[in-house]
C-alpha cells in the first residue's frame, strides 16, 4: 500500500536524522536545496529516504531540482552528495552515498553501513 504524505513526510526526516548523525552538519529547512550542509568540510548533501519495501530502490531527481541544487553549492563552493537511506524496519536500516546524480539505483552506489 502506498505512503500518504505525512508518512513520506516522516520517513523523509528519519532518514535525515540517520543520515546526519552520519555526516554532522546542519540540517536545513524543509524546502531548502539541499537537506543537509557544512560549509566547514564543503559538503551538501540530498538526502533520499525510502521504504525496503518499494518495488524499485531508485532515485530521480527533477530537473529543476538539479538545477536550484547546482546553482546553491557552486555558489558557496560545495561539492555536492546523495545519501540513500533505506528502511526496511527500525532494526534494518541500510545507508548508501554517492556523487549527486538525476538519476541511479541505490545497488550503484557505495553501502557505509
Amino acid at each position: 500500500m502506498a505512503m500518504n504524505q505525512v508518512e513520506r513526510h516522516s520517513l523523509g526526516r528519519t532518514g535525515e536524522e540517520i543520515a546526519n548523525g552520519l555526516v554532522g552538519g546542519k540540517v536545513t529547512a524543509h524546502k531548502a536545496p539541499f537537506d543537509i550542509v557544512d560549509f566547514q568540510m564543503g559538503y551538501a548533501y540530498e538526502v533520499k529516504s525510502m521504504s525496503g519495501a518499494s518495488k524499485d530502490l531508485k532515485i530521480h531527481i527533477s530537473d529543476e531540482s538539479m538545477k536550484r541544487k547546482t546553482r546553491f553549492a557552486k555558489k558557496y563552493g560545495l561539492t555536492m552528495l546523495l545519501i540513500a537511506v533505506v528502511i526496511y524496519r527500525p532494526d534494518r536500516i541500510e545507508v548508501y552515498e554517492g556523487t549527486l546524480v538525476r538519476s541511479v539505483r541505490v545497488s550503484q552506489m557505495r553501502r557505509v553501513n
